[in-house]
């Protein structure tokens, strides 16, 4: 596990180098690219629903999502998630909230984001200070026939969503509805560990819903969950829906 400055300076340092290195392949694969567009996409919603237990303690994640693409290159989504932290103590437990809109350049080698936002932790314990900030986020994606590359980054000092963190990492889709992912992820401003995660979309039900299974690993900071999600739209597969609307 790393606690220190300078180890935290490093992993900003590959976030930002992935990134830029992501940036440059998705710009010129956009320039080379030309091929026809599949059909008119439509604005959808996704509604997550996730529990686990963070050192023992019960954390419950609740997530909205609207994706709303504009052209064949081009797409938003505005992102609301709630996390709740509950340890048996109003002293440490405690609800966060992030609200966001995402934009997003891509085409099918990949894509680029930034979003802005504000974050929203407020304590249990009415004695406590609510604390407001400023979110920004980068988002960079790089598809590479089954597997993914991802670079994410995130400005705030803490959080305890299963969708919004800094993270790095690759995944392996073993078929069009079965992913599973592994990133170096950064918890808060001086932790950093291993997350592993594998979601799984059935055929059934028009292919609305999908299950993942989380864990994560540091040294204060384990954590093993479930998240499931519904989607209100159209029956595409789990690899079509995250590479255009994750």
């Amino acid at each position: 596990m790393i606690k220190s400055g300078h180890n935290s300076c490093i992993i900003d340092y590959e976030l930002g180098s992935v990134l830029t290195l992501l940036s440059r392949i998705l710009i010129l694969s956009v320039a080379v690219s030309g091929g026809a567009h599949a059909e008119k996409e439509l604005p959808n919603f996704a509604f997550g629903l996730g529990y686990g237990l963070l050192d023992q303690k019960s954390l419950m994640n609740i997530d909205f999502k609207v994706n709303i693409p504009i052209n064949e290159y081009f797409s938003t989504q505005v992102l609301l998630n709630s996390n709740y932290l509950i340890t048996g103590s109003s002293k440490d437990s405690f609800a966060q909230s992030e609200l966001s809109s995402n934009w997003f350049i891509r085409n099918d080698y990949g894509r680029l984001g930034v979003g802005l936002g504000v974050s929203e932790l407020e304590p249990m314990d009415e004695n406590l200070e609510t604390k407001k900030e400023a979110i920004g986020q980068f988002i960079g994606e790089v598809f590479l026939g089954a597997f993914s590359a991802t670079a994410n980054y995130l400005t705030t000092d803490k959080t305890l969503s299963n969708i919004t963190s800094s993270r790095i990492g690759l995944s392996y889709y073993l078929d069009e509805d079965l992913r599973t992912s592994l990133y170096r992820e950064k918890y808060n401003d001086a932790e950093m560990g291993w997350r592993l995660e594998t979601y799984y979309q059935p055929q059934k039900y028009r292919q609305m819903g999908s299950i993942g299974v989380i864990a994560r690993t540091g040294e204060d900071y384990d954590y093993a969950g479930v998240v499931f999600e519904y989607y209100f739209d159209y029956a595409v597969s789990l690899k079509q829906r995250e590479k255009q609307f994750h």
